[in-house]
């Protein structure tokens, strides 16, 4: 397999031109974590669609059928956590291998089902296929948020505040320890493990965010802070400087990182999978932060950097500045997912 002339992003600019222009009730299309149609009422309608491929996105030597389930669905909740809305219903496409015993498909369906109940989410239809080349699945999450209150990735200003829900590289780390079977002390390693198998969505955040104005654009962390701060910058035609020393990375990350010879700002920033929201907010509204996210009995978000004028995100470390824009995971380019191996 040749490396692509172009990335995950450039192929979604070519597609969405051959595609061509949405039609008038189409709020949002291409570019945002949903698409928001506009079908009368007090709400947009979100849809947003994730596919999970055995050998790309999980392994079954490590991940039970029932995680798998959870997993699938908590991807797309992220997304709908992301615009500020609510989840609602689900659709299933699952391709499921002829030679592999089909009581399998109902433990993945329990653990689909869990998260379900967990967050109000109907399991309303889908679709099943024999798939000869391995396990894979889609999910299809339809969900609501006011329209005065939708969060997009386009908002950022030259000024705002970059915060983090929670902490970097965890389910990075977590995936080293799985994959290469490091010793670990069980205590440390579960939450690290518990990252990348059980993702939680931060539906409750994305709400909170939405409802009382608190962000000016969000998105959910998939690939990793480094490409995922840059789809918000190249929307809303800014840059950013994240600050090294602000990056929330628990100490087993930085464990982790050392074991296997990485650093642990690679895992963070390229990691991916964090599944928490990365947003912007004005600073006239930092202060309102604590007391709202306290309240609801939610993890204090963590400031990491501001938004600056230009295009690129830079990291400063120690008084040194470095251009990282576009440094997460892309299904395209070989160059940048060769690092993440």
């Amino acid at each position: 397999m040749n490396p692509s002339p172009f990335g995950e992003v450039e192929l979604i600019a070519r597609l969405a031109r051959i595609f061509g222009a949405a039609p008038s009730e189409v709020v949002l299309g291409i570019a945002d974590d949903c698409a928001a149609l506009d079908a009368g009422g007090p709400d947009y309608l979100l849809w947003t669609v994730d596919t999970l491929v055995e050998q790309v996105h999980f392994d079954l030597a490590y991940t039970s059928l029932a995680q798998l389930g959870r997993k699938s669905l908590a991807v797309n909740l992220s997304d709908v956590a992301a615009m500020g809305g609510v989840p609602l219903y689900a659709l299933l496409s699952l391709g499921w291998p002829p030679d592999r015993d089909l009581a399998g498909v109902l433990e993945f369906g329990e653990g689909l089902a869990s998260c379900a109940r967990d967050f109000g989410v109907a399991i309303i239809g889908g679709d099943t296929v024999a798939s000869p080349g391995g396990l894979s699945l889609s999910l299809t999450v339809l969900g609501k948020v006011p329209k005065n209150e939708m969060l997009q990735r386009s908002g950022a200003q030259v000024g705002d505040l970059v915060y983090v829900t929670g902490p970097l590289g965890e389910a990075a780390a977590g995936l080293e320890i799985l994959r290469r079977g490091l010793k670990f002390a069980p205590e440390s390693a579960a939450p690290l493990i518990q990252a990348h198998l059980n993702p939680q969505p931060q539906v409750a955040a994305g709400r909170l965010l939405a409802r009382e104005n608190l962000a000016t654009a969000c998105i959910d962390l998939s690939d990793g802070v480094a490409t995922d701060l840059m789809h918000i910058c190249r929307l809303s035609r800014v840059g950013a400087h994240l600050h090294a020393a602000d990056l929330p990375i628990p100490p087993g990350v930085e464990r982790v990182a050392r074991m296997v010879g990485r650093e642990a700002m690679e895992l963070a920033l390229q990691g991916g999978e964090d599944y928490q929201l990365l947003f912007t907010c004005n600073p006239d509204q930092e202060s309102r932060l604590p007391g709202f996210f306290s309240q609801a009995g939610l993890m204090l978000p963590q400031r990491i950097g501001k938004i600056t004028p230009g295009k690129d995100v830079v990291l400063i470390s120690d008084g040194e500045e470095k251009i990282i824009s576009g440094r997460g995971y892309d299904h395209f380019r070989l160059d940048l997912v060769k690092s993440l191996d």
